[in-house]
């Protein structure tokens, strides 16, 4: 079943085209991850996704409907079945941990605070976190902040959840921890998920289907084994990491005068 449909999406910022005719499907259930360069737009096709963005032109689908086309009132309702993860977590360091995964409700409901408290700990709990909701962010560990924000995504079961570089920063033992907790998320609830990111490894290691982004067109669509056996140079130049054209000797002086080699 199709859960997402993108159909020539395309957005420009006064000029500047930054999607150009983009088209994919997600399927119920998948690990769909885009790939891409920085620039290259894979996260702006995620803000088109949530609604946060709206589109020069071209459609987006979710369970059929064409979110591009509700009322603000209405697409705030919709986006109660989508869960973001923001690249840098967007904790509120006021708030205590329970406090944070619990935000919707405090903020939107009648629940007493023992209610919301109590789903806040069953939610950290399916992320590997107890014990801690009566932490600020500012004693958590990196990798920790990343898993709390995780668990207010998921805080009112949604059926999408969207992670805008989740793995971003960490070291590569809690990047492994993120990925995990991804792939338990969708075996477990059935949580569709539209992974942004630019860490080949994580990609490669969760994605049911990737797209690779470049400039704003998408070049490829498929399993991992297919990116990776990919004839189009401009998806092999991707993956294995090599620079756009040559590093002439003028470039070298100037890189090294400006200590970046």
């Amino acid at each position: 079943m199709v859960k997402i449909k993108v159909e020539n999406l395309v957005k420009k910022f006064d000029y500047r085209e930054v999607l150009k005719n983009v088209s994919f499907e997600i399927y119920e259930g998948e690990i769909f991850v885009i790939i891409g360069g920085s620039g290259s737009g894979k996260s702006t096709v995620l803000k088109h996704i949530i609604g946060l963005l709206k589109p020069t032109s071209g459609k987006i689908y979710i369970n059929s409907v064409d979110i591009t086309s509700l009322k603000d009132i209405e697409l705030i309702e919709f986006r109660k079945k989508i869960g973001y993860l923001f690249q840098e977590g967007a904790l509120f360091d006021s708030l205590k941990v329970w406090e944070n995964v619990g935000f919707y409700f405090l903020e939107n409901t009648k629940m007493s605070e023992e209610e919301i408290r109590n789903i806040a700990k069953s939610k950290l709990a399916l992320v590997g976190l107890n014990g801690i909701e009566d932490l600020y962010p500012s004693q958590l560990s990196g990798g920790m902040r990343k898993r709390v924000s995780l668990a207010r995504a998921i805080a009112y079961n949604p059926e999408i959840i969207l992670y805008d570089e989740p793995t971003s920063g960490l070291d590569p033992v809690t990047s492994a921890m993120i990925d995990n907790l991804i792939v338990d998320l969708r075996n477990n609830l059935n949580i569709t998920s539209v992974v942004v990111t630019h860490d080949l490894e994580s990609a490669f290691s969760i994605a049911d289907r990737i797209a690779f982004i470049h400039k704003g067109v998408i070049y490829a669509i498929g399993t991992p084994e297919e990116i990776k056996n990919s004839k189009d140079p401009v998806v092999q130049q991707f993956i294995n990491r090599r620079a756009e054209g040559p590093i002439t000797e003028e470039l070298f002086k100037e890189l090294k005068k400006s200590s970046k080699i």
